[in-house]
């Protein structure tokens, strides 16, 4: 008689090493200046370093980073199929409004604009999930996988 082996723990930890060396193509301070870059003239009085509004940020760009190093096992061509953008951009979407609605909830700024907050977050997401993209291709291409 054979032996029944689970196969969700040798899944789980194979992607936890693959997001570990995903990681380390981060950059910390890169994440920093962009997340002030973008947001601070959203959030004009809003101070943004130390804060817990950083660390959420910091929290989701990894997130949408670690996603879009992911997707980069479908990439053909150095482009990514059409099926699997519509795919990545619900992942970013998803992503962004919990962003969004995070930010939203805490920052109180009687001169907020919703809409350019919304665009902030989604421009803040897109832009670390292609960060990824790019980190997991190059991974794949020196054939680091």
């Amino acid at each position: 008689m054979g032996t029944v082996v689970a196969l969700e723990p040798h899944r789980m930890k194979k992607e936890w090493e693959e997001e570990k060396k995903l990681l380390k193509e981060i950059n910390v301070q890169e994440l920093q200046m962009s997340a002030k870059k973008i947001f601070v003239p959203v959030l004009d009085t809003f101070h943004f370093s130390y804060s817990f509004l950083e660390e959420a940020c910091m929290d989701l760009a990894l997130e949408a980073f670690l996603s879009g190093g992911k997707f980069s096992k479908y990439v053909v061509d150095n482009t990514l199929p059409f099926r699997y953008k519509i795919q990545a951009a619900v992942f970013i979407k998803n992503i962004a409004n919990e962003l969004y609605t995070f930010m939203s909830g805490w920052v109180e700024e009687p001169t907020i604009n919703e809409e350019q907050l919304r665009s902030a977050v989604e421009e803040f997401v897109t832009f670390w999930w292609h960060k990824g993209l790019e980190a997991g291709t190059k991974r794949r291409r020196l054939g680091f996988k």
